[in-house]
């Protein structure tokens, strides 16, 4: 039995492992952070392993612990704030561009939408990071944050408002909305 459980913790660490240590850097935007609060997140999954009755629900079930993780450190270092940084995205496109100029016009873009993204709530920018970052459904959202279905698109819906304000107003940005005639 103990082995079992050993073997499933195993395969939940190694499918998850890159992305809970990716989810928290986006939130703490300090690598040694991100580790030490992944390596809490899969300490307490261990101790509640038994609590996984349906395996095809492992990934939400483990973000939710990830993101109770997160809360906490948060609400120990009242100082600190959620941040979005997207140099593991910019990483990505640094890694993999071809273009030179696309490579530095995504940077400059990643960076200005992020100044954007800091005109929302701390809880506001953790539903769009779920959605767009992450890839999680409304459903799965709703879930993982305990609210109801319609708060979450009710708040993801002033969210895009907000930001959509935020785009127009960004002299880097605005040129972009323009040409995709986002309204």
């Amino acid at each position: 039995m103990r082995t079992e459980l050993l073997n499933k913790f195993e395969e939940l660490v190694n499918k998850h492992q890159k992305e809970i240590i990716n989810f928290h850097y986006r939130l703490t935007g300090n690598r040694f952070e991100a580790d030490d609060l992944a390596q809490e997140t899969f300490i307490k999954a261990y101790r509640h392993m038994d609590s996984i009755k349906e395996p095809g629900k492992a990934r939400s079930w483990l973000y939710s612990i990830a993101r109770n993780t997160a809360m906490d450190f948060f609400r120990k270092n009242k100082e600190r704030t959620i941040s979005l940084d997207n140099s593991v995205l910019e990483y990505h496109a640094r890694t993999t561009a071809v273009d030179y100029n696309r490579q530095v016009a995504a940077a400059e873009i990643s960076d200005e939408l992020e100044r954007c993204m800091q005109q929302l709530d701390a809880e506001d920018r953790l539903i769009v990071k779920l959605l767009y970052y992450e890839g999680f459904s409304y459903q799965e959202i709703s879930k993982l944050l305990k609210i109801n279905p319609n708060t979450l698109k009710s708040r993801l819906h002033r969210a895009r408002k907000i930001l959509l304000a935020a785009v127009r107003g960004n002299e880097g940005l605005r040129d972009i909305v323009a040409s995709h005639q986002i309204t």
